[in-house]
């Protein structure tokens, strides 16, 4: 009976794997959000809980890792850190590391929730007139954590989760 219960995990596992070559078509589905999960394990004092995290998602037809999202999301963290002191850098930080991806996060919101599309897109937009006007860097920490906190929140329709910026 003990050995059952490995036997039973490999299998399931083994089932999940060919369920899941057998259900692919070269095309992915317009419909599809995630396309390999990684298990999250949980423990507290009272009990343990185990979720699915997704490992890459699919936006706008492109599958991209949640890692690669969650250096984009980091990217505004840091820009939102850096425009304080320096806001040549934070333009620098959010130009090489966020602004790309949140077109693609942008892309793929609307085809699942335009309107949450379009405040990405607008709250973006702010960031960016605050880099070209050169406004001060409080303005710009500000536009950047605000930017962060949507980025997130549109993030989490994708089942991907990011940490909020840091407090200063």
């Amino acid at each position: 009976m003990a050995r059952t219960a490995p036997l039973t995990v490999l299998a399931l596992a083994a089932l999940t794997l060919v369920g899941a070559a057998c259900g692919s078509d070269d095309e992915p589905s317009e419909s599809a959000t995630s396309t390999t999960a990684a298990q999250v394990t949980t423990t507290t004092a009272a009990e343990t809980t185990t979720t699915t995290a997704p490992a890459s998602v699919t936006m706008a037809g492109e599958t991209v890792t949640t890692a690669r999202l969650r250096v984009i999301a980091a990217g505004l963290c840091e820009a939102a850190q850096q425009a304080a002191t320096d806001t040549s850098a934070a333009a620098k930080t959010f130009n090489s590391k966020s602004h790309d991806g949140l077109h693609l996060i942008a892309r793929g919101l609307q085809e699942i929730d335009r309107p949450a599309s379009a405040t990405l897109l607008e709250a973006k937009q702010k960031v960016e007139a605050d880099i070209s006007s050169k406004a001060a860097g409080p303005q710009l920490a500000a536009d950047l954590r605000s930017l962060s906190d949507v980025t997130r929140t549109s993030l989490a329709r994708f089942n991907v989760t990011v940490d909020a910026c840091p407090a200063t």
